[in-house]
């Protein structure tokens, strides 16, 4: 497998891992000292793995989360770039629907031969929350 494929696979795993709050398949995908940003319209900032598994392991929502479209740059043998378009759907507990766009600028290193994220910042274009039925 190329890396760009190698890394579109590990932005799948990462978002699937995410979705089903499988934190053992999460953590191949990222670094040790992984950063996340969500900015002020996800849920902030994080740095390192761990911090980040409690971080989305108190998330109550059922979450999908879509990344679509990647411009994938290699800038170097063991290092790249990404951007994808985003589309992330989150269903609350009180039934409230949060439907959102924007793009992931992401970083990537290759350790021990295996593609990792080792940063994700989100910038938001549009959210949208609409009340709902309690699930």
């Amino acid at each position: 497998m190329d890396d760009i494929e190698a890394i579109k696979q590990v932005q799948a795993q990462y978002g699937r891992a995410a979705d089903t709050h499988d934190w053992e398949l999460l953590r191949p995908t990222v670094t040790d000292d992984f950063h996340c940003d969500t900015g002020a319209g996800g849920r902030g900032e994080t740095r390192g793995l761990e911090a980040f598994i409690a971080r989305v392991g108190t998330n109550p929502a059922v979450t999908v989360h879509h990344a679509l479209m990647p411009e994938i740059e290699l800038t170097s043998p063991t290092t790249a770039n990404g951007i994808w378009g985003v589309h992330l759907f989150a269903k609350m507990p009180d039934g409230a629907a949060v439907d959102a766009y924007g793009h992931y600028h992401n970083t990537y290193c290759k350790i021990d031969g295996a593609w990792k994220l080792a940063s994700l910042k989100l910038k938001w274009l549009h959210r949208e929350i609409r009340p709902g039925t309690p699930v």
